[in-house]
């Protein structure tokens, strides 16, 4: 009979579990500090894509939640008080509208984008009371994370993806979610969507679900939208916003557009000033774009001068 007893020197340890990812872990983190301060918290995108299979399996490099807007400031506070900090934002706020706040830490491999609302979800109500109404759990280890429904998990993927589809990675991504939902109930979708705002932003999703009907109301979608999507380069919808501003608030957005403030130049980076020389040089590159865009704008310009769309 074969002896189960191993011999000095025949047993050797099973490797290590790989690492969970810093993403994974920090969900976690931040899931448990949102419930020792009593804020409700959902970890979006991410991990709950990952958990749903709404993406290509890869692993993000940033985790991304949503809290009421009374609860935005506690949380960032919170984190502060834990030694994270918070990246510059562009103080150009028509050209970039601000949704969130991006925490760094030293210490963490990965951000913390704690949003306020989500751009795409554009519900004339308390967006956050809708999502977290339809919540579920999910665990990292023995902590319990929020995190949307299903649905709510789809159409916040969907609009992600279409807000950045001139990177070949979103569109790769929503083609994935084109077939991830292909059996679903397309009624469900469209009505959610009807309710959460999506319908205009998320209809080059929803429209390869959708069987087709020429007069179905999508609506339409807002500035602030339609910019972003249809424009990637900032330099043109800088532009277009100049086009439409009065005579006043053009001469301000001119200014913010050529002398910013230095912050405007931090957003990048995790430094909290530049000095004289690189100061300098992030101006002189900054004009060296616009005058190297200042072509293409011209152009958009133009177009948007032929459809009332784009005015």
């Amino acid at each position: 009979m074969k002896s189960l007893v191993k011999r000095p020197g025949s047993w050797s340890p099973s490797p290590p579990p790989p690492p969970a990812p810093p993403t994974l872990l920090l969900s976690a983190a931040v899931a448990r500090l949102a419930a020792l301060d009593g804020i409700r918290l959902l970890v979006i995108k991410g991990i709950a894509a990952d958990e749903y299979e709404l993406r290509p399996a890869h692993v993000s490099s940033d985790v991304d939640v949503l809290v009421a807007e009374d609860d935005h400031r506690r949380l960032t506070a919170a984190l502060e008080a834990r030694g994270w900090r918070r990246r510059a934002h562009d103080p150009d706020t028509d050209t970039f509208p601000v949704h969130s706040a991006s925490m760094y830490h030293p210490e963490w491999a990965a951000d913390i984008d704690v949003h306020f609302r989500y751009p795409g979800l554009e519900a004339a109500g308390d967006l956050f009371e809708l999502i977290w109404a339809q919540r579920t759990v999910m665990w990292c280890g023995d902590q319990p994370v929020r995190i949307p429904g299903l649905v709510d998990a789809i159409l916040i993927g969907a609009v992600h993806a279409i807000r950045s589809r001139f990177s070949q990675r979103h569109r790769d991504e929503l083609r994935f979610l084109v077939a991830r939902c292909a059996r679903m109930d397309v009624a469900t979708l469209l009505e959610r969507a009807e309710r959460l705002g999506a319908l205009a932003t998320a209809r080059p999703f929803l429209e390869q679900l959708k069987p087709y009907e020429a007069g179905f109301a999508w609506g339409e979608a807002s500035l602030e939208w339609r910019l972003r999507t249809q424009f990637p380069e900032a330099s043109e919808r800088r532009a277009l916003l100049l086009r439409r501003a009065s005579p006043r608030e053009r001469l301000s957005k001119l200014r913010l557009a050529l002398f910013p403030p230095p912050s405007a130049f931090l957003k990048e980076t995790t430094a909290s000033r530049l000095g004289p020389v690189e100061l300098a040089g992030r101006y002189l590159r900054r004009w060296f774009r616009g005058a190297r865009a200042l072509p293409r704008v011209l152009a958009t310009l133009t177009a948007a001068g032929r459809d009332p769309r784009r005015r």
